[in-house]
C-alpha cells in the first residue's frame, strides 16, 4: 500500500502543524488571482480577508497566495527541496514575488502548452459600432466543427455526447458587416491572444553546503533529468521531431522552410550524441487538458451537479452550448472542480522534483486530487491539503478509484518511504 493523506482546512494553518524540514517537494496549482478589476492581489493584500471574483465566480480563486503562505512552504520543505507552483499569465508575477520574499530561489519558468484555450477577446469593430449605436447587418453564418475539445476526437473535430453516441461539436455564428467607418477601420482587431500556455514557477529552498553535501544529508537538491527525458517522438516535446527529413514539394516547386531536428542542432534519435532515454527535459511540456473521462474517473458514486451550477452560465447560453476543453458542457458533472490539470503533466513534474522513490510530496491546494494520483503513480508518498470539503470528497474518490494500491488513507508522516 502506498501512503497518502488528505487534510481539510486552510493550508497555512495546516502547514503550521507540520514539522520543519519534513517535505521533500511541493507540486501545486494555487489560485490564480483573477479579480474583477484585473489587478493581481495576494492573500496578504486583502483587508477583510474575503477575496471577490475569481475564475467562474469562485472566491477562492480571486487572489494568489502571499508571502505568509510562501514562508510556511519554505519552513516545511527540506533544504534543497523544490516547489512547482502554477499561476495565471497576468498574475504569476505576484506569486513569484511571494516565493522570493518567502526565502526561495527562483530557478525556472516552466510552461504547460495546450492548444485548447478559448480566446477571451473583444471584437474591436463590433465594440465601435456599439459605441456609435449602429446596428450591424447580418450577411451570413459561419459554421465550423470543434477545435476546443480534446480527446475522443479526430484532428480538428471535437466530439460531444449526442443521441445514441458521439457527434461532432458544431458551432454556428452569425456574420455581420461593419456599420460605421470606424468599425471598418478596426475590422479584424481584438484585445487578446488565444491562451495556449499556463506558466509555473520552479523555486528551491537554498542548499546547506554544496549540492553533494545537501543530497547526502537531506536527499534533496537535484532534478531527475533522466526520469523526465522526452522519448524520441513523444508529443510532450513541442519542438522538431526525428524523421522529418525534407519537406514535400509545394505546388509552386518550393519546399517548406521548417527545419528538421538535425538542422536545429538537435539529435533526432540517432548519432553519437543521442541519449538512449531521449532528449534532455526542457521548461515546456505539451499535453492536452484533462478529458472528461479522466476528470470523472473514480467519482461514479458521487452526486452529480448540473452543468449550469458548475460553470456559472445559464442553460442554453453560448458558454454552455459551445464545446470547450477540460470541462465538457454537456450532462451533469461529478468532478466539478474548475481547474483540473492532466495527470500526465503532474506526474512528469512530480518525477522531476520528487528525487527518490518514497519521497513525500505536498500539494497545499489539492483540489480534486490530480497531484495525489500523479505522485502515487510515480511511487511517492502524498499529503494533500484542501479548504473546500466538497473538493476533498472528490479528491478522495479519485485517488481511491485510481488503483487498489491507493484505497487506504493513512498518515504519511508516520509512514516510512
Amino acid at each position: 500500500m502506498r501512503a497518502w493523506e488528505l487534510r481539510q482546512g486552510d493550508c497555512v494553518e495546516l502547514m503550521r502543524a507540520l514539522p520543519e524540514n519534513s517535505i521533500d517537494a511541493i507540486v501545486t496549482d494555487p489560485p490564480y488571482g483573477l479579480s474583477p478589476d484585473g489587478k493581481a492581489r495576494t492573500w496578504d493584500d486583502i483587508e477583510d480577508g474575503k477575496a471577490r471574483g475569481g475564475f467562474m465566480g469562485k472566491g477562492w480563486d480571486a487572489a494568489v497566495p502571499g508571502v505568509t503562505w510562501a514562508r510556511e512552504c519554505y519552513r516545511v520543505l527540506k533544504p534543497g527541496g523544490a516547489i512547482v507552483a502554477f499561476g495565471g499569465q497576468r498574475t504569476i508575477h505576484r506569486l513569484t514575488v511571494s516565493l522570493e520574499d518567502g526565502g526561495f530561489q527562483i530557478r525556472e519558468l516552466f510552461g504547460w502548452l495546450n492548444w485548447q484555450g478559448f480566446p477571451k477577446s473583444l471584437d474591436a469593430s463590433k465594440a465601435l459600432d456599439a459605441h456609435h449605436g449602429a446596428e450591424r447587418e447580418v450577411v451570413g453564418r459561419k459554421t465550423y466543427a470543434g477545435g476546443h475539445i480534446q480527446n475522443s476526437t479526430e484532428a480538428g473535430r471535437a466530439m460531444v455526447p449526442g443521441g445514441s453516441g458521439m457527434r461532432a461539436a458544431v458551432d454556428s455564428r452569425t456574420v455581420t458587416a461593419p456599420a460605421t467607418e470606424d468599425a471598418r477601420t478596426w475590422e479584424g482587431f481584438g484585445t487578446a491572444l488565444k491562451p495556449c500556455l499556463e506558466p509555473a514557477i520552479i523555486a528551491r529552498k537554498p542548499l546547506i553546503g554544496t549540492v553533494a553535501e545537501n543530497l547526502l544529508e537531506w536527499g534533496t537538491g537535484a532534478l531527475n533529468i533522466d526520469g523526465c527525458r522526452y522519448a524520441y517522438g513523444d508529443d510532450a516535446w513541442p519542438g522538431p521531431q526525428e524523421g522529418y527529413g525534407r519537406s514535400p514539394l509545394r505546388a509552386n516547386g518550393t519546399r517548406s522552410t521548417r527545419r528538421t531536428a538535425d538542422e536545429w542542432g538537435m539529435s533526432s534519435g540517432g548519432g553519437e550524441h543521442a541519449h538512449a532515454l531521449g532528449r534532455w527535459p526542457a521548461n515546456v511540456y505539451a499535453t492536452p487538458k484533462a478529458s472528461r473521462s479522466e476528470r470523472e474517473a473514480g467519482c461514479e458514486g458521487l452526486a452529480p451537479k448540473r452543468r449550469e451550477d458548475v460553470t456559472g452560465r445559464e442553460e442554453g447560453s453560448a458558454g454552455q452550448q459551445r464545446a470547450r476543453s477540460g470541462m465538457t458542457r454537456t450532462g451533469d458533472i461529478r468532478n466539478h472542480h474548475n481547474t483540473v490539470k492532466p495527470v500526465r503533466l503532474m506526474r512528469w513534474l512530480c518525477v522531476l522534483v520528487g528525487c527518490q522513490p518514497g519521497s513525500l510530496i505536498l500539494d497545499p491546494f489539492a483540489g480534486s486530487g490530480t497531484t495525489g494520483i500523479a505522485a502515487l503513480r510515480a511511487g511517492f508518498r502524498f499529503l494533500g491539503m484542501e479548504r473546500e470539503p466538497e473538493y476533498v470528497e472528490i479528491a478522495r474518490a479519485r485517488i481511491r478509484g485510481d488503483s487498489p494500491l491507493f484505497n487506504q488513507e493513512r498518515s504519511v508522516l508516520d509512514a516510512s518511504p
